[in-house]
């Protein structure tokens, strides 16, 4: 499907009582225009669902320095002067789903659907959904116009919290669509207590106390006590030269590495800062930072966001230590309820942030093509665990028949 220019047309969807109404517009047409911006703005402070990775000082710098898809536009959803839904979308093939071997029939498919923009510092796709309207009937809405806007078969929508109203909605939305669901596993976050009991629900006190050893010897090493103040967004210097110090660096992914990318997290850090959202913690002993983290706050939540530590320091866990005093910061701030690691789900941070939420992905047809959605998609999905299988088998090959099988690296 090719990219449209300008706006799409508004489409209303006939219903009892006063509709939404549905545009698919190019970003910068909502950036320039003051009062869906300010809408906008609203509806993110307020969502059902917080996720502050679809906030104005998030997704416009991303618009701006992360090359997006020419395609990118943002479906829009308003009810009189209102705005009830937003979702960046872009056009995408299943190829660009999922990883797929490249003799899978699908690589003759060419119609392309539509999918989240999901640029790589954005870690959850859950729409944003007005508290005060009916998810279902704001999902209905827009699923009913987006063929007709964009003529596209389906619409994909990864890294939904599949426990939330917003996926649950959607669910309810589908029950007469073809639709399929797919788990992605869970990830780490942490739900507050009454008391600070995180580290000993979760870690064994043989751990806590291997924490505390490494505590004391990175305060022996360096000779000065370890503390973790609150830095806020006027250390970001510091943070991407830390960062750029280590593998990331020497690999060329850093945010310093890519001038983009650098532009991007500066931006994001200044637009959250100014609004009192942007959190960066720093482990440090003297004039000297030995690990930092940072996150965005959105609605009762502390969501993850880039982290960096002093490799030459490794043997201390200077990033475990920075969690668990995270831990402690987190209880003294009643304000917020939990903390969303943003990691991938199964990632080993599971021993420090406890508890999990579950995330999936969702693709609904839309229109007369998108009936085949449900066949499509489990092809793409059967051969991307077909994929992960014979990768997983090639790993337990001793190491001169590995790189002998075809396909491998030399």
């Amino acid at each position: 499907m090719s990219a449209r220019t300008g706006s799409d047309p508004v489409v209303r969807r006939p219903a009892e009582g006063p509709g939404a109404a549905v545009r698919v517009l190019p970003v910068e047409e909502v950036r320039d225009d003051a009062r869906r911006l300010a809408r906008w703005r609203d509806l993110e402070r307020r969502a059902v669902e917080p996720n502050p990775f679809l906030a104005p000082p998030v997704l416009l710098p991303a618009a701006r320095h992360l090359a997006p898809p020419p395609s990118l536009r943002l479906v829009v959803a308003e009810r009189g002067d209102r705005m009830v839904f937003l979702l960046p979308v872009a056009d995408a093939t299943p190829r660009a789903l999922v990883p797929v071997p490249a003799r899978t029939p699908l690589r003759r498919v060419h119609a392309a659907g539509l999918r989240t923009w999901l640029h790589p510092y954005c870690f959850l796709g859950t729409p944003l959904v007005d508290p005060e309207a009916d998810p279902e009937a704001v999902w209905t809405e827009v699923l009913d116009a987006l063929h007709g806007l964009r003529t596209a078969p389906w619409l994909e929508l990864p890294t939904l919290s599949a426990g939330g109203p917003v996926a649950a909605a959607l669910r309810r939305a589908c029950a007469g669509r073809p639709a399929r669901h797919t788990a992605l596993g869970a990830r780490g976050v942490v739900r507050r207590r009454p008391e600070n009991t995180y580290l000993s629900e979760w870690v064994t006190s043989r751990n806590r106390a291997n924490l505390a050893r490494r505590r004391r010897v990175l305060r022996r090493e360096l000779a000065g006590d370890v503390v973790t103040v609150e830095r806020g967004h006027r250390d970001v210097e510091r943070f991407l030269r830390l960062e750029a110090a280590g593998w990331k660096g020497r690999r060329g992914t850093a945010l310093l590495c890519r001038e983009g990318d650098a532009a991007f997290f500066r931006e994001v850090a200044s637009g959250c800062g100014a609004e009192g959202r942007f959190v960066l913690l720093s482990l440090e002993v003297g004039d000297r930072a030995v690990a930092q983290s940072t996150a965005i706050t959105a609605g009762g939540g502390l969501f993850g966001f880039k982290r960096a530590y002093d490799e030459g320091l490794a043997a201390a866990s200077p990033g475990a230590l920075l969690d668990a005093d995270l831990l402690d910061w987190f209880h003294g701030r009643p304000d917020l309820r939990w903390i969303d690691s943003s990691a991938e789900p199964g990632a080993a941070d599971r021993g420090l942030f406890g508890d999990r939420q579950e995330l999936g992905t969702t693709v609904v047809g839309l229109g007369p093509a998108g009936r085949a959605v449900p066949l499509l998609f489990g092809a793409v999905d059967g051969a991307r665990d077909l994929r992960r299988r014979a990768a997983g088998r090639l790993s337990t090959l001793p190491g001169t028949v590995r790189r002998a099988s075809p396909g491998s690296r030399p």
